[in-house]
C-alpha cells in the first residue's frame, strides 16, 4: 500500500474514532438526536463516492466497500463496524428493522476482519460478535451474515 494511501487510510480511522467518542458522549448525555445526525454525517463523508448512502449498501457491498485489491481494510472496517453497533443501539427503541440493519452490517465487518489473520482486532470482538448474534437471532439479517460465510 502506497504511503499516501496508508496515511489517508490513518486519517479516516482517527476521525471514525473521535466520531465514536462524541457518539457515546452525546448517548451518554441523551442526546440522541445529535448522536444519530453525528452519524449519518460521518458514514455520509465516508461514502461520498459511493452511488449509494452507507445505510442503503446490502450486506455483500459493505463488505466490498472496504476491499481493496490489495487487501481488505480490517482497521477501517472495524472502525466502522464500531459506529454501526452504537447507531443500532440508539436507534433500537424506534426502529428495530433499521437498529438490525446496523448490527447485521457490523457482523459482517467483524466477521470478515477475523478472516484477517494481520488484522488488529479489539480484544472483545468475540465478545461483541455473540452479543450481535443475539440481538440479531429472530431477524432474517442473522442467516444473511452467515449465508455471507459460508464456505
Amino acid at each position: 500500500m502506497s504511503l499516501h494511501r496508508q496515511d489517508f487510510l490513518m486519517r479516516q480511522i482517527q476521525f471514525l474514532t473521535q466520531i465514536l467518542q462524541h457518539v457515546i458522549f452525546k448517548k451518554d448525555q441523551n442526546r440522541q438526536e445529535e448522536a444519530k445526525q453525528e452519524i449519518e454525517d460521518a458514514f455520509r463523508r465516508l461514502t461520498k463516492d459511493h452511488p449509494k448512502e452507507f445505510h442503503e449498501l446490502t450486506l455483500e457491498e459493505t463488505i466490498s466497500y472496504f476491499q481493496r485489491p490489495e487487501k481488505f481494510q480490517s482497521e477501517l472496517a472495524v472502525a466502522v463496524a464500531d459506529l454501526l453497533v452504537e447507531e443500532g443501539n440508539i436507534r433500537h427503541e424506534e426502529s428495530l428493522t433499521r437498529a438490525q440493519k446496523c448490527y447485521a452490517q457490523a457482523l459482517a465487518l467483524y466477521r470478515k476482519t477475523l478472516e484477517d489473520d494481520a488484522a488488529a482486532v479489539p480484544l472483545e470482538i468475540h465478545d461483541t460478535i455473540d452479543d450481535l448474534t443475539k440481538k440479531l437471532t429472530h431477524s432474517d439479517y442473522l442467516e444473511d451474515v452467515n449465508t455471507l460465510f459460508e464456505s
